[in-house]
């Protein structure tokens, strides 16, 4: 079969997965709170240019302190779709445009590993698969509306910057300070790509030849374009622009969490983490296998870099040099996290834009390991992705909560975070929509917002038979996701209402989210 047909039919594969399972994920805590700024920014913009909207029932709702490029895409659909007033719709369209995102990002970094590796050409369908086939990506990809946006443009600005380093061209800078600004008006861990971009223009500049000072030029254009570009897609910056940048990215780098974080059954205080928190949760949540080929992928690019710098060059080639840069945007951004000691919400979705770079690592160590053993390399890593697209099928739609083989034994609930987001709770309420009779309806009480936007947002047919109840007294069911520790407990030993399990999600045969009676 022609090898671009077999590309083709790959993602027209993916596309039709996706839309076929969109509506299986649930609601999760932020998507609400991203929807409300987005409306906020919406309405702004609209205000200052004189356009006309629909009232967007912004009043006391913030302003949010970084991009949203993603949201204000999302609310101007809402509204020439007529779906503003429909959670289940704009939920869904929101979901339905992550997911699109998501297949815009796989394209980029196909071509990423096409400008890599132009010979091999299946290695580049390869890299693909194995992102697609990652767990806890393939569901962030349908309900994070933050840092599944950030790691879409991180990788596309990813890709801009390779090509660039290849074609050397005006043009391609010009297109990569598009993307570089596109990124920052996600979030703004992306200026460690920025700041990657200049330091490798600086060092070509100082260590290579000729001496010209083209590359001083392309800095001088690149870095105030970028932040340029950046202004009209950020609302928020278009008054007291250096202040309010300023500002931001110190409130990011200084932002603290009163919260706590559940790993191998330790409660870590959010702001003083552990250097091996995100290290951990990225080995036990990446497959077994993918371990292997990063591992080997990573010590390969090390083991290039050391050399270089015994010689003062950091590369020999543009494959050396584009291995260091996925190296950097990689392990860098972890090492960041670590030496600052920031604030980290739950597992490790804030990093999530580093693993694509990864699975670039995971590409390389293959190409090392085939090398020395061809057909086993093949079989082992085939047997891997099999292993997982097993896995993903039998977790379905609950993937965000995927550990690997590592990971053994009864009650991860007490050992990790598990669905601290709430996509769960749609499953469970479909699955309980399914015993009640039709023309029948049960309240449930809710223990924590995203149990009430699931509700909100439950398909047409189902949402008379689940009702949201705040009175416990009058309530027929209690929803949880366990986010508090007693529950934890009380779930494990069956006391009081957990004794009356009506839904429990289990993905894998670990709990998730229950519905309980509470009453006999």
């Amino acid at each position: 079969m022609n090898h671009r047909i077999f590309v083709g039919l790959f993602f027209l594969a993916f596309l039709a997965t996706g839309f076929y399972i969109v509506d299986d994920y649930g609601i999760t805590y932020d998507e609400a709170v991203q929807r409300r700024h987005g409306h906020v920014t919406v309405e702004y913009i609209a205000d200052r240019l004189g356009v006309d909207h629909p009232p967007l029932a912004t009043e006391g709702k913030s302003f949010s302190e970084y991009g949203m490029i993603f949201q204000i895409v999302g609310t101007v659909a809402e509204i020439h779709l007529g779906v503003i007033d429909d959670p289940y719709a704009y939920y869904r369209l929101r979901h339905v445009l992550g997911f699109l995102l998501f297949g815009i990002a796989l394209a980029f970094f196909y071509r990423t590993l096409r400008l890599r590796w132009p010979i091999q050409r299946w290695y580049p369908l390869l890299g693909t698969a194995i992102l697609v086939l990652s767990p806890r990506i393939f569901a962030h990809a349908f309900f994070n509306p933050k840092d599944h946006i950030l790691l879409v443009f991180y990788l596309i600005a990813t890709f801009t910057l390779v090509r660039f380093l290849k074609v050397r061209s005006w043009s391609a800078l010009l297109w990569h300070v598009a993307a570089s600004a596109l990124a920052l008006n996600t979030r703004f861990p992306a200026l460690i790509l920025v700041a990657a971009t200049v330091a490798l223009l600086v060092w070509e500049q100082l260590t290579q030849r000729p001496r010209d000072f083209r590359r001083l030029w392309q800095t001088a254009l690149y870095l105030p374009g970028t932040f340029l570009l950046m202004l009209p897609f950020f609302p928020y910056l278009w008054v007291d622009t250096g202040s309010r940048l300023t500002g931001a990215i110190s409130h990011m780098s200084a932002y603290t969490w009163d919260s706590v974080n559940l790993l191998f059954a330790e409660y870590l205080p959010a702001i003083d983490l552990p250097a091996y928190y995100i290290p951990a949760w990225i080995v036990i949540t990446t497959p077994v296998v993918y371990l292997l080929f990063l591992f080997t992928g990573l010590y390969q690019a090390l083991r290039q870099m050391l050399g270089g710098l015994r010689r003062w060059s950091l590369w020999d080639d543009f494959a050396q040099q584009v291995d260091f840069v996925h190296l950097g945007l990689s392990i860098g951004p972890i090492l960041v996290v670590i030496i600052l000691g920031s604030t980290l919400y739950n597992g490790w979705r804030h990093l999530h834009f580093v693993y694509p770079g990864l699975v670039y690592l995971m590409l390389l160590g293959y190409e090392r390991l085939r090398r020395a053993a061809p057909i086993l390399s093949a079989v082992v890593l085939g047997g891997g992705l099999l292993a997982t697209s097993v896995a993903m099928v039998r977790m379905h739609p609950q993937q965000q909560v995927y550990f690997n083989a590592v990971i053994r034994g009864d009650y991860l609930l007490q050992r990790f975070d598990m669905d601290y987001w709430g996509a769960g709770y749609r499953q469970a309420f479909l699955e309980l929509a399914k015993e009640i009779p039709e023309g029948e309806s049960r309240r449930i009480k809710c223990q924590n917002w995203p149990c009430i936007d699931n509700i909100r947002a439950l398909p047409p047919g189902v949402k008379g038979k689940i009702i949201n109840e705040s009175d416990w007294t009058r309530a027929d069911y209690v929803a949880t996701n366990f986010l508090y520790p007693e529950e934890r407990g009380e779930v494990s030993q069956r006391t009081g209402h957990f004794a009356r399990p009506m839904v429990e999600v289990r993905p894998c045969g670990n709990l998730i989210v229950g519905i309980y009676k509470l009453k006999e």
